[in-house]
């Protein structure tokens, strides 16, 4: 058994456990049907090459710790839309699990195992090796352990250590506008699931005319919508919004390397044009994700950890006791999450095999989360909200299709997300 890194315990262990844990998804859309057998000896393979998939986590004297299950059989599933408990005999005792079903194949993980970048480095490991078995590519059995986790935030705050944010935003100091919608009740997982399909080049396009990159363009756009749909007023909206530690540090992890930033959009934002909207963003961005101002907001994170761990509680009691003041105060803080892990690239000889590709993470505390990435030209904006009304979200998609043509809507309906409950967990 060993200590989870720091990044496993903030959020994943101390704060978001139970109905509305951040299970993470990856789902491809293949050009044939799926051979289930096929895809279960992938599984084996991808499943000792990536050693954080094998995590199994355990309570031991009141805290989590992990141990690494030996593969003698693995998650995989026809999907059947039932709800699953992460770490219990629903999964085999692993944190993540693969369902499939006609052509699609699906990855769902608890957030500890892997962000977004290393839940997608597993699925390419797996469609290549699928791939590989059905005698469609060429394709070397990789090495075991040869991608896992790494103490990436432990690595952050010692060579950050002293060093003091420049221009942080800190949305305690401001008054945030929180959506006023009626949420679905608490005790379950109903989530609704909502897709925006932005065509790439136009969307770049503008984004260049505008000295502006993708994300705050899309920000620029979802602060406009979110002013027409709710009164707003002087409040600010404020985007929680993921970035990977990898590209600002220059280091390297198979497992959760995310973080988040935060990033205002002021009133005063409303009253001018789009290009101008989406430059000031850009500014914004820029100065938020300054390794100084990341480190901060990492150390900010990690103190809380310290604080829950340094008291003789144990960690259920200590999650139960905080789950109201985290919904209050993140309600207060951020209006919508938002992560955009960039370009899906898939190794060349998988491509002409995968027809869609998308990503999407279980909103937990905030009104709505959006999960986009970029494949075969067109970034899928996938939005899973704690509420059943689709209105401030076919209001984004509105003021998106305005700027963006040829952009397309996708209601998928309600439905029930996986769950990771501390006290279903083994206790030892």
């Amino acid at each position: 058994m060993e200590e989870p890194y720091l990044s496993d315990k903030y959020y994943y262990y101390w704060v978001t456990p139970g109905g509305r844990a951040p299970i993470v998804e990856w789902e491809v859309v293949l050009s044939r049907d799926v051979d289930e057998a096929a895809l279960r000896r992938a599984l084996e393979t991808a499943v000792q090459a990536h050693a954080n998939f094998r995590t199994h986590p355990i309570i031991v004297n009141g805290r989590p710790q992990h141990e690494l299950l030996d593969v003698e059989d693995v998650p995989l599933f026809e999907d059947d839309g039932a709800v699953r408990r992460m770490g219990t005999a629903d999964t085999l005792g692993y944190l993540f699990y693969v369902a499939w079903q006609g052509k699609k194949v699906a990855l769902h993980y608890f957030h500890s195992v892997a962000d977004g970048r290393g839940g997608l480095a597993f699925m390419c490991t797996l469609l290549r090796r699928y791939l590989g078995e059905k005698g469609l590519i060429d394709c070397d059995k990789p090495a075991s352990d040869s991608s896992g986790t790494q103490p990436t935030f432990e690595r952050i705050l010692e060579r950050m250590k002293g060093v003091p944010p420049f221009g942080k935003f800190d949305p305690k100091r401001h008054d945030v506008f929180s959506m006023p919608v009626e949420r679905y009740p608490r005790k379950g997982t109903k989530q609704r699931m909502l897709e925006i399909d932005v065509p790439l080049m136009p969307l770049l396009s503008l984004s260049k005319r505008s000295d502006s990159s993708v994300v705050p363009t899309l920000q620029a756009l979802i602060g406009r919508a979110l002013h027409k749909t709710f009164d707003v007023g002087e409040r600010t909206i404020v985007a929680y919004t993921s970035i990977d530690t990898r590209r600002v540090f220059g280091l390297e992890s198979g497992g959760n390397a995310a973080t988040h930033f935060s990033v205002p959009y002021v009133a005063k934002l409303d009253h001018y044009d789009l290009p101008k909207r989406a430059m000031v963003l850009r500014g914004a961005l820029d100065l938020q994700t300054l390794p100084e101002n990341i480190a901060t907001e990492i150390a900010s994170n990690m103190a809380g950890v310290a604080e829950g761990e340094a008291t003789p509680y144990p960690v259920e009691a200590i999650t139960a006791a905080i789950e109201e003041s985290v919904l209050r105060d993140s309600n207060s803080i951020y209006t919508y999450a938002i992560s955009y892990p960039g370009k899906v690239s898939l190794p060349a000889e998988v491509e002409p095999y995968v027809d869609e590709v998308r990503t999407s993470v279980s909103a937990y505390t905030l009104p709505f989360s959006i999960e986009a990435c970029e494949y075969k030209g067109t970034i899928r904006m996938v939005f899973t909200q704690n509420f059943a009304g689709d209105g401030p979200v076919r209001a984004i998609y509105e003021e998106i299709a305005h700027a963006v043509p040829d952009t397309t809507f996708v209601d998928r309906g309600e439905r029930e997300y996986d769950e990771l409950r501390l006290e279903e967990l083994e206790h030892r």
